[in-house]
């Protein structure tokens, strides 16, 4: 009669146990996490599928028979679920379970068994083999794990977690990596860059000679991501906007394959993956070049690989040319107006974001004026400011502005500078001269919204050669009394702000 009492309180302690003890928690893994290309998503088809290696949980409490546990996935679907797991300690199975039903994002098993007497917490349970519907998937996918006992009660399942089974990347990074930055030299009519900016110039040596060019690099790096989980590679190509015109030949009207082929060759192109050259596409206005990557650059690097494209402009063609460099007017900046990275059949891509590539700039007049008076009551003021262009090429003329401390015609001005600096007036043509009174008093009224009598110092940038050009700037009050204002064009240092 005892033993029969002992055996009774033994049942009553697992079945106390069983509907007790979920005030625990289980926790859930994963072996490893799958990393899938969003290009590979984009061109899966419906049967497509990712294998998950193994989803482990570890159980926080006492499971009884007829219990049940479900697995949820987040941010995709389950093409397949195995059909069966086990819950084992030490290499002994002490619990099985069997797949009940299942729904597109989750799986729910039932305990079919429990070795008898055995505490259940700190069981691991394996799910191996479960596979993911490739072209449900964003994101990070996570799976979450709930259970309920034999009466449909919630146990186990305090801050459970979830675990990252898969993650979805772009198939290579993108970087702008060094733009255009070269400086050109007004006083070689704007064919060569400045080689004294060795920060901004590279000389690059070729068969026919050395010449004088500029570059920029981009780069595509290989996202660690498997094999089996990527889209076959297309091309690569990114369309970058600014002013070409300087890869024609002299009488070339418009921008065509001959401009990059059969001229001076005053574009050139590398790629450190593959024997493949980049293609090269210019716009007939030559305001856009579309560099385009072979498939066979993009199909062999490892994951973490940079796959660098170098693009040279050459402002200086080579000795055999057919014509002699054309110059290049105005000065450029350059911009990607958009990148695609083509991916499989279906012509999937992967979307860059717009970027800069740079600008390039010239060394060519800095016109400091000390002063000059403004405003449009008495007493009253004109101006003479007149630009000299003796160069055999022309450029773009801008200016600043900053206005004086002080009181000048009963009006009191504190010192500032005008909002808008190096402010694009217009453009001085060859062996020509050009008149500037009324595009700088505009400046001085309406943009920099001066207009009341004031005192000003200037600073003009004009992109022709400095021994070439020169300032005449003057003034008269009430048309009467005229003063000329020397600058540095001609004999005066910079101006007095």
């Amino acid at each position: 009669m005892k033993a029969k009492s002992n055996l009774f309180r033994g049942a009553m302690a697992v079945a106390v146990a069983a509907s007790c003890s979920y005030a625990a928690a289980s926790t859930i893994s994963a072996s490893s996490t799958q990393v899938v290309s969003a290009q590979r998503i984009a061109n899966a088809v419906t049967a497509d599928a990712i294998t998950v290696d193994k989803i482990n949980v570890t159980l926080g409490a006492q499971y009884s028979a007829n219990g049940r546990v479900t697995l949820t996935l987040t941010n995709g679907e389950f093409a397949s679920t195995p059909l069966s797991a086990t819950c084992s300690s030490a290499g002994q199975s002490d619990m099985t379970l069997a797949r009940e039903s299942t729904t597109s994002n989750s799986a729910t098993y039932l305990v079919t068994g429990i070795t008898a007497g055995k505490a259940t917490a700190g069981l691991v349970c394996s799910f191996e083999g479960a596979t993911l519907k490739t072209s449900t998937l964003s994101g990070d996918v996570k799976v979450e794990f709930t259970a309920t006992n034999n009466n449909n009660v919630a146990i186990d399942n305090t801050a459970i977690g979830s675990a990252k089974l898969a993650s979805v990347s772009n198939q290579f990074a993108f970087k702008s990596d060094t733009d255009f930055n070269g400086v050109i030299n007004v006083t070689e009519a704007n064919k060569k860059f400045v080689d004294s900016d060795t920060t901004a110039v590279a000389l690059v040596t070729a068969a026919t000679g050395a010449y004088t060019a500029d570059s920029y690099e981009f780069v595509l790096t290989a996202v660690s991501v498997g094999a089996s989980n990527t889209a076959a590679a297309a091309t690569f190509e990114t369309t970058i906007a600014g002013n070409f015109s300087f890869v024609k030949d002299t009488g070339d009207v418009v921008c065509s394959a001959g401009s990059l082929t059969t001229g001076s060759g005053r574009i050139a192109a590398t790629i450190t993956s593959g024997t493949t050259a980049p293609t090269l596409v210019i716009a007939d206005t030559c305001q856009s070049l579309t560099v385009k990557l072979p498939g066979a650059a993009l199909s062999g690097p490892t994951s973490g690989a940079d796959i660098t494209t170098t693009l040279v402009a050459f402002k200086t063609g080579a000795a055999a040319s057919t014509a002699a460099s054309v110059s290049f007017n105005p000065v450029a900046s350059f911009t990607a107006s958009g990148t695609a990275f083509g991916h499989g059949l279906s012509g999937r891509t992967q979307t860059v974001a717009d970027f800069t590539a740079g600008a390039w700039t010239t060394n060519g007049t800095t016109i400091d004026v000390p002063y000059m008076p403004f405003g449009q009551v008495s007493p009253a003021l004109s101006h003479v400011i007149t630009l000299n262009n003796r160069s055999s090429i022309g450029g773009t003329v801008k200016v600043s502005a900053w206005r004086a401390a002080g009181t000048f015609g009963g009006v009191t001005n504190a010192a500032s500078a005008c909002a808008q600096q190096d402010y694009a007036l217009t453009s001085v043509d060859a062996a020509s001269v050009l008149t500037l009174t009324t595009d700088v008093t505009n400046y001085i009224r309406n943009v920099c919204g001066w207009t009341g009598q004031t005192r000003v110092a200037l600073q003009f940038t004009v992109a022709t050669p400095a021994a070439s050009t020169e300032l005449f700037t003057a003034y008269t009050i009430d048309g009467t009394r005229g003063n000329v204002v020397v600058n540095s064009s001609n004999g005066r240092g910079s101006s007095t702000r």
